[in-house]
C-alpha cells in the first residue's frame, strides 16, 4: 500500500469521526458549557435606546459585526431571535451551540446559497421571529455590510437595530479577515442596541455601515479602546 493511499485512508478516517453526529453532538455541548462558563465571569453594561425599547423585538432585524458577536450569543438567546450560519463543517457545530441556545437556525451564507437562505430567514420571521444577521459576514471584507438585511428590511418593513459590542480587555485573533474579538475572562464589557433605522431611511448598504461605525467607535470610546 502506498504512502498516497495511506493518506488518503487515514484522511477518510478522521473525516467519518470528525463528521459524525457524535462528534458534531458532543462538541457542540461542550462548547456551550464552555462559553456559559466563560461569559459569567464578563461584568457587561447593556445600553438600549429608547426607540428601541418601545419596538416589537420579533418585528425588527439586528445587525452586528462578525468579529464582535461573541458578547451577543447569551444577549440575544433570551429572544430567540433567527440566525444564519455558514454551509461549512464549522458552521454545522456553530448552528448545534445556537440551538442549544435555543436560537433558530438557518444554514446559508451570502456566497453559497444565499438567496435560498434569506427566504427561509424571511419564513422565520413570518412565523413570529426576529433576526440578526452579521453583516460582514462570512467572509468580509470587514466592516463592509452585505446587501441581504437592507433587502429583508425593505421587503419586509421592519427596522435595523444597530447592534455595537465591545470589551476592555480583550484578544483580538489576526488571523482572522474580521480581527475577532474575545474578551478576556473578568473583563468589563459594553453591548447596546442602537437607534431603529427605517428601511427608507437607508439609500445603501454604504449608509448602514457609516452609521454602524459611529456605534463601534461610541462602543470602543466607552470602553477606552483605541478608536
Amino acid at each position: 500500500m502506498s504512502t498516497l493511499h495511506v493518506r488518503q485512508r487515514l484522511k477518510q478516517f478522521r473525516r467519518s469521526i470528525t463528521y459524525s453526529e457524535a462528534f458534531t453532538g458532543f462538541t457542540a455541548s461542550l462548547a456551550r458549557f464552555v462559553i456559559q462558563v466563560y461569559t459569567s465571569t464578563l461584568r457587561v453594561t447593556y445600553v438600549f435606546n429608547d426607540d428601541f425599547l418601545a419596538l416589537d423585538r420579533n418585528r425588527a432585524l439586528f445587525g452586528f459585526w462578525h468579529g464582535r458577536q461573541f458578547l451577543l450569543v447569551q444577549a440575544f438567546a433570551p429572544w430567540h431571535v433567527a440566525l444564519m450560519t455558514d454551509l461549512s463543517w464549522a458552521g454545522g457545530i456553530q448552528t448545534k451551540i445556537l440551538q442549544k441556545f435555543g436560537y433558530p437556525v438557518v444554514r446559508g451564507s451570502s456566497k453559497r446559497k444565499g438567496a435560498k437562505a434569506l427566504l427561509m430567514i424571511k419564513r422565520a420571521i413570518e412565523q413570529g421571529h426576529g433576526a440578526a444577521l452579521a453583516l460582514d459576514g462570512p467572509s468580509g471584507p470587514i466592516y463592509e455590510s452585505k446587501p441581504g438585511i437592507l433587502f429583508l428590511a425593505k421587503k419586509l418593513g421592519y427596522p435595523i437595530i444597530p447592534v455595537a459590542a465591545s470589551a476592555h480587555k480583550s484578544w483580538i485573533l489576526k488571523g482572522t479577515w474580521c480581527n475577532y474579538m474575545l474578551p478576556r475572562p473578568f473583563s468589563t464589557c459594553y453591548v447596546e442596541m442602537g437607534k431603529p433605522l427605517l428601511p427608507e431611511e437607508l439609500d445603501s448598504t454604504a449608509d448602514l455601515d457609516r452609521i454602524m461605525m459611529q456605534y463601534t467607535k461610541k462602543a470602543d470610546s466607552v470602553m477606552r479602546r483605541p478608536v
